[in-house]
């Protein structure tokens, strides 16, 4: 994963357990590219009004994962209105305010059993806290 094609500061916040024992990177694909857009969409989010720029999942029970058979989502968005239509457009916009943005977090939840309509793959990998005492690390595969 190149990081440097995601500003991965600005979602840091969102992302959090009750003790936060690991902490890692994810990459998802979606089915056509804009799942996570037909994601909010069928959840009641317009986006004719929003466009997404940051989405978040997690679930957050006690009783262990699935047990709610739901995840809480959140999506970050840009008012259309505010912003511009598409990417283009409003990577012009950020341009011209010099990166600076207003966005909305907008809450819902979806079941473990719709999920797999908008994701193809999910891929993720944590670390301890233990790797930030390791400046340099070479790992051997052990098939």
């Amino acid at each position: 994963m190149n990081t440097k094609e995601y500003n991965l500061d600005l979602i840091e916040p969102l992302v959090r357990t009750q003790y936060g024992d690991y902490g890692g990177y994810i990459q998802i694909d979606g089915h056509s590219g804009a799942d996570l857009f037909k994601l909010c969409e069928d959840h009641g989010i317009d986006m004719d009004k929003y466009f997404l720029i940051a989405f978040s999942c997690g679930e957050h029970t006690i009783g262990g994962i699935g047990k709610r058979e739901k995840l809480h989502c959140s999506a970050i968005v840009l008012e259309t209105k505010d912003y511009g239509n598409n990417f283009d457009e409003i990577q012009k916009k950020l341009d011209s305010d010099n990166g600076k943005a207003k966005a909305k977090q907008i809450a819902f939840e979806v079941s473990y059993s719709d999920f797999g309509k908008y994701i193809k793959r999910i891929d993720f990998a944590v670390a301890t806290k233990l790797t930030k005492h390791i400046t340099e690390l070479k790992i051997k595969e052990i098939e």
